[in-house]
């Protein structure tokens, strides 16, 4: 009988697992595969982890939307090898095939490219920005407003 139960609840941890797979971007879903690359460096917050990341996403220029990111991922594939970086940049290219091009943007480190996902009710669930020219890629994960994002260039 303890064995069944076992089994049970391995099979329902296993669905569980499935269904938050289902439920992740395809931005996110390319972050997590690129994370155990060589070179590749990732940071992933959510939960209680947000308290350090909204710390840090208030010292940028999106300080205004930090409230409201409820998941940050970040992936940073500059000391990988050329290889792997061509490979993440056609993946990524596919993966930003469903998202909406933003515009581009100048940051401290360059000129970075900006997406976003909408969602039911036309609210943004999802910001992407990417800066090529250091292979940097983050996804912020919430709820904001066109007009949210259109006062951080302001």
């Amino acid at each position: 009988m303890k064995r069944i139960v076992i089994i049970i609840i391995l099979l329902a941890a296993g669905v569980f697992t499935q269904e938050a797979m289902a439920q992740k971007t395809p931005v996110e879903k390319l972050i997590e595969r690129y994370s155990e690359v060589k070179g590749a460096r990732d940071f992933i917050a959510s939960g209680g982890k947000m308290v350090i990341a909204r710390s840090l996403i208030k010292k940028t220029e999106l300080a205004s939307i930090a409230p409201d990111v409820d998941v940050l991922e970040v992936l940073k594939m500059q000391n990988a090898s050329s290889c792997d970086i061509v490979r993440f940049e056609d993946d990524l290219k596919s993966a930003l095939a469903g998202y909406e091009f933003y515009g581009t943007e100048d940051s401290p480190n360059g000129t970075v490219d900006v997406y976003i996902m909408k969602g039911d009710g036309g609210m943004v669930e999802e910001l992407v920005i990417y800066n090529p020219h250091i292979h940097s890629l983050n996804s912020l994960k919430g709820s904001f407003t066109t007009q949210e994002l259109l006062d951080i260039r302001k």
